[in-house]
């Protein structure tokens, strides 16, 4: 099931979402026929796949209904004798295409889900990396760089007020930060870049967020990086 937003409302519902051919979307919902253009979104409501134009209602099947994005609708009894279409079978390129939104969702969750930093005096907190925390973390790289303490941010507990980090601390989280998301942003390219040389369906189906990238797909960044970790 995946996290679907019609454009016309303000409430994620779930679905199945499946492609059927170039220009047909099946939506499998409990929720009513809905003609507004959607996008999938991840738990924390951020887009990673973009479907306005399919605002055409094509046919109502069980259990939900079909969009196309232009302008087709089913007429069933028009269709020529013969037996019925088989499934749409999408393109090599179409399942890289596909691969690769989900690996960008997978990294932009990894990202925002965080990472916990222990301070100076021993204990660890954990810290979330929405794209505002990101924002707000490079302006207080400004405050550590010019020496400032009692730099006030707040960690991922809810429950707890904002409270003030020392410069040293506040040093620790930002570069701890910054480095996080480097890392998922240079992994994703290359897997990236790994997913659309793929020859086949079964090797592009069977690629995972955080599988090996083979060496040759591995840019100098990445290296250095994933030696560093090894270190």
């Amino acid at each position: 099931m995946e996290n679907i937003l019609f454009l016309n409302n303000d409430n994620v519902v779930k679905a199945k979402v499946k492609r059927l051919s170039e220009h047909i979307i099946q939506i499998i919902t409990e929720e009513e026929v809905n003609t507004s253009g959607f996008h999938l979104v991840m738990d924390d409501g951020s887009p990673y796949g973009v479907y306005e134009d399919y605002t055409t209602l094509y046919r109502e099947v069980e259990g939900g209904f079909l969009l196309s994005n232009d302008g087709s609708v089913y007429k069933g009894l028009e269709l020529p004798p013969g037996p019925e279409p088989g499934p749409y079978e999408p393109t090599l390129k179409e399942l890289q295409e596909d691969k690769v939104a989900q690996m960008d969702a997978a990294r932009q969750q990894a990202i925002q889900a965080g990472i916990s930093v222990t301070l100076t005096d021993g204990s660890a907190e954990h810290f979330t990396l929405t794209d505002h925390d990101q924002t707000s973390l490079m302006g207080l790289q400004s405050q550590v760089s010019a020496g400032e303490e009692n730099i006030p941010w707040h960690n991922s507990d809810e429950a707890e007020h904002c409270k003030f980090y020392t410069n040293a601390d506040m040093g620790r989280i930002t570069s701890a930060a910054m480095s996080w998301v480097t890392w998922h942003v240079t992994y994703f390219r290359d897997l990236r870049i790994y997913i659309r040389s793929l020859k086949d369906e079964e090797e592009v189906e069977a690629v995972t967020y955080g599988m090996d990238i083979p060496e040759a797909y591995q840019s100098e960044p990445l290296k250095a990086m994933l030696a560093a970790r090894q270190a």
